[in-house]
């Protein structure tokens, strides 16, 4: 079964390994990451870094499904694949319940 998580986008369900809310501490941090900016640099001391995200591989891609709307939600996928949507997480999980009926 498939969800849909922006305009036109489709995820499968039985894909998805996580979904990462807004609300999570490092969130932030990890949008970062994928934009692109050094965020090792940034860490005050070596506890930040231990408690951060694994360094990004070759085998990773990221899916903007926001559309220009502000990220409310990463999904990880199994695949290796990362998801950013505008949907916030707890609508997100309503979808996959529904479908799973």
């Amino acid at each position: 079964m498939f969800i849909a998580v922006g305009k036109g986008v489709f995820v499968p369900t039985e894909r998805i390994h996580s979904v990462v809310p807004d609300s999570f501490v490092q969130f932030g941090k990890i949008k970062k990451i994928y934009q692109g900016i050094d965020v090792l640099t940034q860490f005050e001391n070596e506890t930040e870094l231990e408690n951060s995200p694994p360094p990004l591989n070759a085998t990773v891609s990221l899916i903007d499904a926001s559309y220009g709307k502000a990220v409310k939600s990463i999904i990880y996928m199994d695949s290796g694949q990362i998801v950013l949507t505008a949907l916030e997480s707890k609508k997100i999980v309503e979808k996959i319940k529904k479908g799973r009926r």
